[in-house]
């Protein structure tokens, strides 16, 4: 079938064996596109087919029939950068947690490169990670952490809660302080643990709603809150006695 005829089936009729046949034709150049950008077969594979519907849902926008393939590499190329960007974002997270930048927040541009190889090199147990680390902190340290972790600076985030930079810096250094080293020894901290007290960490971790836990362990809420206080509590505690002693090493 000619590309016009393809197209115009396509863009007015919405048949499904249209989009069958669209897809035929443009499918692998497309995905080759997108893969070119992000280097995943399973995320190239998904974009692709969700262009393709939003095409098919789109269809009474485009109307141009020269414009249909165009407007699907666009949008393919758009989603797969935003897809990155994402996905870079997520896996900076750890490096920018464990990393105090100057009260400005610049960087050389030695460690710019760096931070960009180790971005490469992140893992999905990385993210694990800190989203166990995030669930560590009270709701004004996790604000000033997911501000800097978003990329703002002590001054831009000092802006927004209405602070100071240097009491945002002191905020975030004396976080890492005691963070930096849970995460290094998070699972053991989990293991020395009382069962009981164990079981209600593991899943808090997780982010398991209360009622969930309670449920499970047959605990009350107000039970569970203060064992997820005090173990945070003893913990703090017990790697912030350690670090007086010895200088904390960065773990990512």
């Amino acid at each position: 079938m000619a590309d016009d005829i393809l197209h115009r089936q396509f863009l007015e009729t919405g048949s499904e064996e249209a989009l069958r046949l669209l897809m035929q034709k443009h499918y692998k150049p497309i995905y080759n596109r997108v893969f070119a950008i992000l280097k995943n077969p399973q995320d190239a594979d998904e974009i692709t087919n969700e262009t393709f519907l939003k095409a098919f849902n789109e269809r009474e926008t485009i109307k141009d029939l020269e414009k249909l393939v165009g407007w699907l590499y666009i949008t393919a190329r758009n989603a797969a950068i935003d897809r990155l960007r994402a996905r870079q974002k997520e896996v900076s997270q750890m490096s920018e947690l464990t990393s105090l930048d100057s009260p400005d927040g610049e960087r050389t541009s030695a460690e710019a490169s760096m931070l960009a190889a180790q971005q490469a090199q992140r893992t999905e147990s990385d993210q694990y990670l800190l989203k166990r680390l995030l669930r560590l902190l009270s709701e004004k340290d996790l604000e000033v952490v997911e501000y800097r972790l978003d990329g703002l600076t002590p001054k831009q985030i000092a802006a927004e809660i209405g602070s100071t930079a240097e009491a945002v810096q002191k905020r975030w250094e004396r976080i890492l302080k005691w963070l930096q080293p849970i995460a290094q020894q998070l699972d053991a901290l989990l293991d020395s643990l009382p069962s009981q007290e164990q079981k209600v960490m593991e899943r808090y971790l997780d982010n398991q709603p209360l009622e969930i836990i309670c449920e499970k362990l047959g605990l009350s809420p107000t039970d569970v809150e203060t064992c997820v206080k005090s173990v945070i509590r003893q913990w703090k505690k017990t790697v912030t006695q350690k670090t007086t002693t010895s200088t904390t090493t960065k773990v990512w």
